[in-house]
């Protein structure tokens, strides 16, 4: 389970990177506080709630599939 948490992370904030996103514009866009979503890029919180990811890969605009359909995920 850690490394999906580490992987989905990861992935995050490759996103984040990508799109020059900060920490408190993806909590505004994903409704969630900046705390939040710090603990989860921050190994805080090693088992994220299910409704929380979805909410922060919703705010990068991009749908689920296409999130874990990404080839860091393929082996795990």
């Amino acid at each position: 389970m850690q490394l999906l948490s580490n992987t989905i992370r990861d992935h995050i904030k490759e996103l984040m990177q990508q799109q020059n996103l900060t920490v408190s514009e993806l909590a505004r866009r994903s409704e969630l506080t900046q705390s939040t979503v710090d603990s989860v890029l921050h190994t805080q919180n090693t088992n994220p709630r299910i409704d929380t990811i979805h909410k922060m890969i919703k705010a990068l605009n991009i749908s689920i599939p296409e999130f874990f359909n990404h080839p860091k995920f393929k082996d795990l």
